[in-house]
């Protein structure tokens, strides 16, 4: 006789819980919904329109991504990496929950929950994980700017390898016994086993909560709070903080908002089942929370577009639009197209501080020549700073050059004294001081 049979469905949903089992096959054509029908019909719209928008917004960032080569700065490789995540949980992980919320009940056997469970948890931590590295990439470039930081596309690869890793730490352990993936809510998805009161699951569950959520919020917080201070004195420190590292600092604080609000429902709803009482969280209401928390997948593509200037510019130019770019705005750690010199050479340290002049001395300013040197440039002319006049460039070799000014900048760093390169930068500032009083 089924467990359905005997007591229930929603008892025989603590029971698969417990012993963390679900058979394989269909369940029982008896088996009874856990919530009224109209729930489950509810919850397939949702489940669709998320599905839907997430792989269609998602998509469009990854194709925007690869008809622009200068999308391909460091940090948007971090940020490629969270709409990969998205993208996928998308197209997996969506069409089985929408699929059994239309049958109003799991159809996929133990094996497809497993795989679900796990599948799912992973893409959640690597989110968080992935918001955690930008946020203190952002604490490190504007709250540390003295140091030797310079993070390149290779930096950025590994930081995306052990981001995956360290996801993997955390959700693979239910795969070899320490914890469980089982049925949760309504039965149309599956999740850690929060119901189980077990030594072996209570562990694991607060190894998760710490690694995967109290850790990454302890980190997003301590980098925000650094950078709020930081912020606060660069009023009184004139081109400390660019006008481009704010847009992406609160381009990342968004995202960082977005996905808590959507997640915090369902880390509360958890803990409340894992160390309270199981018993008044009803399935209808389990529902709501995961619901919520898939929806964060929409998210980030719209932050991406709304408030990276990359991405608007890509998007327009995709859609065939004229693009004018104001070249009086810069765009921290992001490569713009042809007619943006600013924007383009602000991807590197050098010209990201060279409006400042004492952080003008911590990264090497590429020469007039270089920089006249690349191809494709207009003869349109324009003032980066206070430091040197270029020529307007495009394409891809001005990427390219700049990644070979940054390996050339470092090696001279290494075979000279820093005085001379200081020395250098004092005479064109004191040549450009004294052009401009000859003018007046």
């Amino acid at each position: 006789m089924s467990c359905c049979e005997q007591g229930g469905c929603h008892t025989c949903h603590i029971a698969m819980n417990e012993d963390a089992v679900v058979e394989d096959g269909p369940p029982s054509a008896g088996a009874e919904p856990l919530m009224h029908p109209a729930g489950y019909i509810v919850s397939a719209i949702a489940l669709f329109f998320i599905g839907f928008f997430g792989f269609f917004f998602n998509l469009l960032v990854i194709i925007l991504m690869f008809r622009e080569k200068q999308l391909w700065t460091p940090l948007n490789v971090i940020l490629f990496n969270l709409v990969c995540s998205d993208f996928a949980a998308s197209i997996l992980g969506n069409p089985i929950t929408l699929t059994a919320a239309l049958a109003q009940h799991w159809i996929f056997g133990q094996t497809v929950c497993v795989i679900y469970g796990f599948l799912m948890s992973l893409l959640g931590i690597t989110s968080i994980t992935t918001l955690t590295v930008l946020s203190f990439e952002r604490y490190v470039m504007i709250c540390r700017p003295f140091q030797k930081y310079n993070l390149n596309r290779s930096g950025a690869l590994i930081l995306v390898c052990a981001i995956w890793l360290y996801a993997l730490s955390l959700t693979v352990p239910p795969l070899i016994g320490w914890g469980a993936f089982v049925l949760e809510g309504a039965n149309i998805s599956c999740s850690v086993n929060w119901e189980s009161h077990t030594y072996n699951a209570m562990t694991y569950i607060m190894f998760l909560f710490t690694m995967g959520l109290v850790v990454p919020i302890g980190i997003i917080l301590f980098s925000y709070l650094n950078i709020i201070r930081t912020m606060r004195q660069s009023t009184l420190e004139a081109g400390r903080v660019t006008k481009a590292e704010t847009r992406v600092t609160l381009m990342i604080v968004v995202m960082i908002l977005a996905f808590l609000v959507a997640w915090s429902p369902y880390a509360v709803l958890a803990l409340v089942v894992a160390f309270g009482d199981s018993g008044i969280v009803s399935p209808g209401l389990a529902v709501v929370p995961a619901i919520i928390a898939k929806s964060s997948f929409c998210y980030n593509p719209l932050i991406y577009v709304g408030l990276n200037t990359q991405f608007q510019l890509a998007w327009k130019r995709l859609l065939g639009v004229h693009v004018t770019v104001d070249t009086s705005h810069g765009v921290d750690g992001e490569h713009t197209s042809g007619t943006n010199t600013e924007s383009a050479l602000e991807g590197t340290p050098s010209a990201r501080f060279r409006g400042s002049k004492f952080l003008s001395f911590i990264f090497k300013v590429p020469d007039h020549d270089s920089i006249q040197s690349l191809s494709t440039c207009a003869a349109t002319t324009v003032t980066i700073g206070t430091l040197h006049e270029v020529k307007e460039c495009s394409g891809p070799a001005l990427v390219e050059n700049q990644e070979k000014g940054e390996a050339s900048a470092m090696r001279e760093g290494q075979e000279g004294p820093v005085a001379v390169e200081q020395r250098e930068i004092r005479d064109d500032m004191q040549s450009n001081s004294f052009q401009e009083s000859k003018v007046e």
